[in-house]
């Protein structure tokens, strides 16, 4: 099996780079967290200019097509300048599960609009105090009118800026469902803050909301999620390479240039030797996201395969936040300072879609390991 990308995809993640390396100047990203969009307009049209969008989207429906390789470089890209354009969160999730689970006439409503890059939407599954696996608290109930939902939803990133939540939930008869809800619905409390990251996500409360199922309840709901996870999991792997190799650099550069009692942090073998690990664990780290990635390219979604992945790469990316903080000392704690946003996104990708806790309860929980159990290490 080759793990190497292609010459194309490979060209695609130059392009991307180098658009990225445009726009991602120091300081960008603190400015851009901040602001009201919480990201920059002027990048999220140039990547919609490039297709990016699209990317994920069957062509019948105005995107690309591509498959799991080529949004792993482009999440690499992303991840290398710590980009917090929603690409993942705010497209491809969103249309990973609705070209799964919808039916034809809300694909052909829902995605054409996530190709254009004209919308984002998001996808509340996240509650208080739920395991990430189990059964939603948030209620689906038929009226005369139609379906309301009733609950709370926390975090749902960026749905300050969604035009359409697809929220999970449950109904009277205990079957989990996709919900489509218009950001201009009846019934939304939002409250607006930050993840670890500084991206945007919110709690979100439904009182008889008006909701539209997609496609249907039931198993076929929880299916698709679950596969629409996996992929998530698989390809936020490109993003923590992007982001570890990028910690790393700085971080190098850094022991260069630093100097303590007269001589430069480089001549230390013990702070020399901790670098090289992280490498080493990056590069391991890399090897395995590329082969799930290939796996998955070659022969579909296999959770196991997901989790697996998903976990040796948050370990990396645990271990490369600690180490390229404490090798800059203080200044790696700024807001300011690029390696401070490194950081803090590849803790925060340890947490996304569950998180790591919730990968090893599902590893405990499987019957059947199809793969070796590195997500019942430590």
């Amino acid at each position: 099996m080759n793990l190497e990308p292609n010459e194309d995809q490979k060209l695609l993640f130059d392009t991307v780079d180098a658009l990225l390396a445009k726009h991602y100047a120091p300081e960008f990203r603190a400015h851009a967290v901040t602001s009201d969009l919480g990201w920059s307009a002027t990048v999220w049209s140039a990547l919609a200019e490039l297709g990016l969008t699209g990317l994920t989207i069957a062509e019948e429906y105005d995107g690309v097509g591509a498959g799991p390789a080529e949004a792993y470089v482009v999440l690499q890209a992303l991840g290398r300048h710590a980009a917090v354009e929603p690409l993942l969160d705010g497209v491809f999730v969103p249309s990973w599960l609705i070209g799964d689970l919808g039916t034809e006439a809300q694909r052909s409503e829902l995605l054409p609009r996530l190709a254009a890059g004209s919308d984002i939407f998001a996808v509340a599954h996240a509650e208080p105090n739920r395991v990430w696996d189990r059964t939603p608290s948030v209620t689906a109930t038929a009226t005369e009118d139609g379906v309301v939902l009733d609950g709370v939803k926390a975090p749902v990133p960026h749905a300050d800026q969604a035009a359409v939540l697809l929220v999970t939930a449950v109904d009277a008869n205990g079957r989990v469902g996709v919900y489509l809800v218009d950001k201009a619905a009846s019934g939304i409390a939002r409250v607006d803050g930050r993840a670890t990251d500084w991206t945007h996500a919110s709690d979100v409360t439904f009182t008889a909301t008006p909701a539209t199922v997609l496609g249907v309840v039931g198993d076929a709901a929880k299916d698709a999620l679950a596969r629409t996870f996996a992929r998530a999991r698989i390809a936020v792997g490109g993003e923590a390479i992007g982001l570890a190799e990028s910690a790393l650099r700085d971080t190098v550069e850094y022991l260069k240039q630093r100097k303590q009692f007269g001589a430069p942090l480089k001549v230390f073998q013990a702070l020399v030797f901790r670098a090289v690990d992280v490498y080493a664990e990056v590069e391991l780290a890399r090897s395995f996201a590329l082969w799930a990635t290939a796996v998955t390219e070659a022969g579909g979604v296999d959770p196991a395969v997901a989790d697996d992945s998903f976990v040796f790469v948050s370990d990396m990316a645990k271990r490369a936040a600690e180490e390229s903080i404490q090798l800059h000392g203080g200044i790696g704690m700024t807001f300011e300072a690029a390696v401070a946003h490194y950081a803090a996104r590849l803790v925060g990708i340890t947490q996304s879609y569950g998180g790591v806790a919730a990968t090893r309860r599902r590893a405990l929980w499987s019957t059947q390991l199809v793969t070796t159990p590195e997500a019942l290490v430590n």
